[in-house]
């Protein structure tokens, strides 16, 4: 299986715009296209939800390790307010997700196979898992305890509305493709 996997190499001499490079997975560059975009094809765009694409890029790339430096720093400096428990819920929790989003995704810098964006979709998984529990840390530890409803509510609202609007790209589109670009958010989407 490692000799068949490492033999899928890609075409140096030739573009191709299903393919990608790991870098540019977590913040959705480059989106992959799937089946025709005539317009009388079926078209598929494989894109999920930016915004959780996006928010759970942010938080595995940059919230959590600035927010362990953070709580490095105010412990060292004895002005940390956790508990111990809460901190050891925070750790355990914490680096179970963040390690299984770092296995599932580094080991595609070091393959010199072809690369999909579909390749990202477990590591995604665990992305998605780290960002509910620091929503959920934020609101319990630094946001008032009646606020937890209303921010659980706008952040499944908001994934709702990104969800329904993306639509088409998930389960297909049958009708010309002009018809989709008031949801051009970026070059490559």
């Amino acid at each position: 299986m490692a000799r068949s996997n490492n033999a899928l190499v890609p075409d140096s001499d030739r573009y191709k715009i299903t393919e990608s490079d790991a870098w540019s997975w977590p913040f959705l560059i480059y989106p992959m296209r799937m089946g025709a975009w005539k317009d009388d094809s079926i078209k598929y765009y494989e894109i999920g939800n930016p915004v959780l694409w996006w928010a759970s890029a942010l938080c595995c790339c940059v919230v959590y390790p600035l927010q362990l430096i953070y709580l490095v720093l105010q412990h060292r400096r004895g002005t940390l307010r956790w508990t111990g428990d809460e901190i050891r819920q925070f750790w355990n929790a914490s680096k179970v997700l963040w390690g299984g989003w770092v296995l599932h995704y580094i080991p595609f810098f070091l393959f010199g196979r072809v690369l999909y964006l579909h390749h990202y979709l477990p590591a995604l998984y665990f992305g998605l898992l780290l960002l509910a529990f620091e929503i959920q840390c934020v609101v319990r530890w630094y946001l008032p305890e009646r606020t937890m409803w209303p921010v659980a509510i706008a952040a499944v609202a908001i994934a709702g509305y990104v969800f329904v609007l993306f639509l088409p790209f998930t389960f297909g589109w049958d009708r010309p493709a002009k018809e989709l670009t008031h949801l051009h958010a970026m070059d490559s989407l």
